[in-house]
């Protein structure tokens, strides 16, 4: 018996399946938004930002060091009003060269307080849009909290001051 065809088929139909799977998970958390909330009044690069959820219900989002340089890790934290809140991640989204980092999980260090640590991508752009993308579990239902900025290197200090002799 000619067994070729079978391993053929088994090996096909579980690529298909494993492709299709992986599809499913990654638009899962695009299709099932319950509120997007796009900030424009807060400077996540410079300052901490606190977004009121609804009512009764907000998070202060503070990522160090100030002005998120590219080769240093970012230390996150989000402190919440609600204990309701089961989950939180961040990706970062960088607009002109269209990329994105992984997802950064952050850890529930208490029923109000998340923590973790992330990077941007090293960008050979001078100057860089971003958007901070929170995703917030909240009593089932997702939650995505949009923080735009923008990096200017020419601003940052990537390198050494360098004086010619």
């Amino acid at each position: 018996m000619n067994y070729k065809s079978i391993i053929i088929a088994i090996v096909v139909l579980s690529t298909l399946a494993f492709v299709s799977a992986y599809i499913s998970q990654t638009n899962k958390n695009v299709s099932d938004i319950y509120r997007h909330i796009e900030v424009s009044d807060c400077e996540i690069a410079n300052s901490s930002c606190e977004i009121e959820l609804d009512k009764g219900s907000s998070v202060k989002i503070n990522i160090l060091p100030r002005g998120l340089p590219e080769t240093e890790v970012l230390h996150i934290s989000v402190d919440t009003k609600d204990a309701g809140i089961e989950a939180l991640s961040v990706i970062f989204y960088g607009i002109e060269i269209d990329t994105f980092t992984p997802d950064y999980h952050l850890y529930k260090e208490s029923d109000t307080r998340f923590t973790g640590k992330g990077s941007l991508v090293v960008c050979s752009l001078s100057k860089m849009h971003w958007v901070a993308n929170f995703m917030i579990k909240k009593e089932g239902k997702n939650w995505k909290v949009s923080l735009p900025f923008e990096k200017d290197v020419s601003k940052s200090k990537l390198l050494p001051d360098y004086t010619p002799i």
